[in-house]
């Protein structure tokens, strides 16, 4: 049977990280520009903004960064390259039009839902989402082009065009509106302008990676009929369109209600108390990333053993990625809140612990919801996304009244637990699969004990101020790296040897059938 590529999947992990590590520090860069050079009210109305801009970019990329990457290693892996070619346009053409479509909509109603916000200055919020919507045709069509060079099997364009230009570019502009405008239409205007360079440079080195899988393609196989070939794409990326808008809005949507239901003083505050989810996601988007067609070939090749020990050692590296990221804000949480400012430091802290806690959660049960979607299994990744977004909105509505951006963290806190739960119940059930191996228990150790143990025993000694954190987690940090070589091989950290100058990392054994059967997507 064919497993997998761990020398693939430690290179593009590394890559990712890169960039996940580079996106998380921008992004904490950019929220803590705006906190600082603008007033909580404008910052939060802006941030509400980006949320809404987020949560409609996803809704016209209609799920096709999944599909994509789905759809292109699977067809690929049976030897179908004209109809991998072929997929893509089916793709990107819907996702261009609903995104036009979008744009006049958030263009046209931008008055009305800057009076939703709650915002004092309405037509400076109007202003912004107008501004913001000219771009996001441009922000859809860059990410479903990534999408589709991440299934042709290299994550550098994703890294250095979305994680690292766009991020930089967006923290510079920002940087530099209040310099040239203090209108907030030109704070919008300077985040959302890399996207046009970046969908240029996407579009291009998309026309690059094809042309190099084409030109090494194997003779034609038999062709696929465009109606079957589009049938069977949106079969599969119709329920993950739905559940792609219900899984963005889920990470965004606490903030937009804050703002309508609080005010966009109290989104602010939100905003900056728990963007360090953020940082935490990049790193799981790392694995991810990789992780996703290596699952889509494994599965594709009916080797379910590949797929549980690809899976397991995904759910690893996450712990080992994220969780000192969520350990050591939770432990430091004033200290946290007080980078972005005097006015942030004095609310917040159990906002940002209690979105830490269920983070450690949603990881350790690892990537389930691409497992499922890997296995064709979208209509209950819809599932779980839906229900996962009604129970954090009908919470956030009971509970931002009375207990503001705590509730708002309680509310969210809850959804992600609803989503991984169900999610676990499914995977275990129908496809016999979970984050079991790999080391999983040590990582787990290893981490609680580094970026928990120590920070709190420092915090005790020397008290809550940044110096006591400082104090845990710098020996924190040493020992980890050290406990992680010393066991290197229990967490599969031995690939990673692929990266070395004429080292090849472990890969697992070629298939026995060198001719694999076409196997049918499994239908949502």
């Amino acid at each position: 049977m064919s497993g997998p590529n761990l020398g693939r999947m430690a290179r593009g992990g590394a890559l990712n990280l890169v960039g996940a590590v580079s996106a998380g520090v921008l992004g904490l860069a950019l929220v803590f520009v705006v906190a600082r050079s603008y007033d909580q009210a404008t910052a939060g109305a802006f941030f509400a903004a980006n949320a809404l801009f987020l949560i409609l970019a996803v809704t016209a990329g209609l799920g096709t960064d999944t599909g994509l990457l789905r759809a292109v290693p699977r067809r690929l892996a049976l030897g179908e390259h004209a109809a991998a070619r072929r997929t893509v346009p089916v793709a990107l053409v819907p996702v261009v039009g609903v995104a036009v479509v979008a744009a006049g909509a958030l263009a046209v109603t931008a008055p009305w839902l800057a009076g939703l916000l709650g915002a004092g200055d309405t037509g400076s919020t109007a202003a912004m989402l107008r501004t913001m919507a000219a771009f996001l045709p441009l922000a859809a069509l860059q990410d479903a082009l990534l999408a589709a060079t991440r299934g042709h099997g290299t994550m550098r364009p994703t890294v250095l065009v979305d994680k690292l230009f766009r991020q930089f570019a967006q923290v510079v502009g920002v940087l530099a509106a209040p310099v040239f405008s203090g209108d907030p239409a030109a704070l919008a205007l300077a985040w959302a302008l890399p996207y046009l360079p970046g969908a240029l440079v996407a579009a291009l080195w998309y026309r690059k990676v094809a042309a190099r899988t084409w030109a090494s393609a194997p003779p034609a196989t038999a062709p696929v009929a465009s109606r079957e070939l589009a049938g069977e794409f949106w079969r599969y990326t119709g329920p993950r369109a739905i559940g792609g808008i219900c899984q963005q809005a889920l990470q965004r949507v606490d903030i937009v209600l804050m703002a309508a239901l609080s005010s966009p003083r109290d989104a602010a505050l939100y905003t900056v108390a728990t963007r360090f989810v953020v940082v935490g996601q990049l790193g799981t988007q790392a694995v991810q990333n990789v992780m996703q067609p290596q699952l889509s070939r494994l599965l594709a090749l009916e080797d379910r053993e590949g797929a549980q020990r690809t899976f397991a050692i995904a759910t690893t590296w996450t712990v080992l990625l994220t969780w000192p990221v969520h350990l050591a804000v939770a432990t430091a949480a004033p200290v946290y809140l007080s980078l972005f400012g005097s006015s942030y430091s004095g609310a917040g802290q159990w906002t940002t612990v209690v979105l830490a806690l269920s983070m450690l959660l949603a990881t350790i049960a690892g990537p389930l919801d691409v497992l499922l979607l890997m296995a064709g299994r979208s209509g209950l990744s819809l599932a779980n996304s839906a229900a996962a977004l009604g129970t954090t909105v009908v919470l956030s509505v009971l509970l931002i009244g009375p207990f503001g951006p705590l509730g708002a963290a309680a509310a969210r806190a809850a959804g992600i637990l609803v989503r991984n739960l169900l999610g676990m119940v499914q995977v275990r059930r129908l496809l016999r699969i979970g984050p079991r191996g790999a080391g999983l228990p040590v990582a787990v150790a290893v981490t609680m004990l580094c970026f928990g143990v120590f920070p709190l025993v420092a915090r005790l000694l020397a008290g809550p101020g940044p110096i006591a954190s400082f104090a845990g987690l710098i020996p924190g940090i040493l020992v980890y790296f050290a406990l992680l070589w010393a066991v290197r091989g229990r967490l599969v950290l031995t690939a990673f040897t692929a990266l070395l100058p004429g080292r090849r990392g472990p890969s697992s054994p070629a298939p026995r059938d060198d001719s694999p059967r076409r196997v049918h997507a499994n239908e949502a």
